[in-house]
């Protein structure tokens, strides 16, 4: 998908009308196209009564290579998404250092679920308390992962001869980015994912509250 494509698709996606921004972590780091919705509060003419929070998500991050396949055989290339407490930056300001970090090596850090970043919310804000970034499968909306599947059809074989056939194409899909505190990156580095989650749960934990 081009950029215009992509923020069609992520204007279907995002819980209202995003504002389209373009940055960069620092000078001479790639920039980044990034889709953000304030949600809750009294600005928001649907619910003012829902929590301040703010959505934000790359329209072009699906640039980075990571070399990741489906079963299909499909290139899978991969947007981020991320939701923060208050109306503020900080989540734009998050997936394009999470964006960044990872086309630096996107082999080495492939953006799958269970793609821990250390120090991820130092590059954002260094009061942040939960600064340790993990990629998960989306929790946002209720049909699971977004995606969307661009096929070619149709083609030409070495005899020269027409032939309708379909080649794997590109799947573009959505990892959800959430933040970590020392202790919550810690119990995961040395106990595992699921053990971090355990505890997240039945603390009955913010994972927006990028200050807790």
């Amino acid at each position: 998908m081009n950029l215009k494509e992509t923020t069609y698709w992520a204007s279907d996606l995002l819980p209202g009308e995003p504002t389209t921004t373009t940055r960069r972590v620092v000078q001479g780091f790639p920039e980044f196209t990034v889709a953000e919705v304030n949600i809750g509060g009294p600005g928001d003419p649907d619910d003012p009564t829902a929590p301040v929070e703010t959505v934000a998500m790359t329209l072009d991050a699906a640039r980075i290579e990571p070399g990741l396949v489906t079963e299909d055989g499909a290139d899978l290339r991969v947007e981020f998404v991320t939701v923060t407490t208050r109306h503020s930056r900080t989540a734009a300001d998050l997936v394009t250092a999470a964006a960044t970090m990872i086309a630096q090596d996107p082999h080495q850090r492939s953006p799958q679920p269970g793609l821990l970043l250390p120090d991820l919310g130092w590059h954002v804000d260094e009061s942040m308390t939960a600064k340790h970034g993990l990629l998960i499968p989306p929790f946002l909306w209720e049909d699971g992962v977004p995606h969307v599947h661009e096929v070619d059809f149709g083609g030409r074989h070495g005899g020269g001869t027409s032939q309708d056939w379909t080649h794997p194409g590109r799947m573009t899909v959505v990892a959800q980015l959430v933040m970590l505190t020392d202790g919550e990156y810690s119990v995961a580095t040395s106990q595992g994912l699921a053990a971090v989650q355990q505890q997240l749960l039945d603390a009955g934990t913010d994972l927006n509250d990028v200050w807790r």
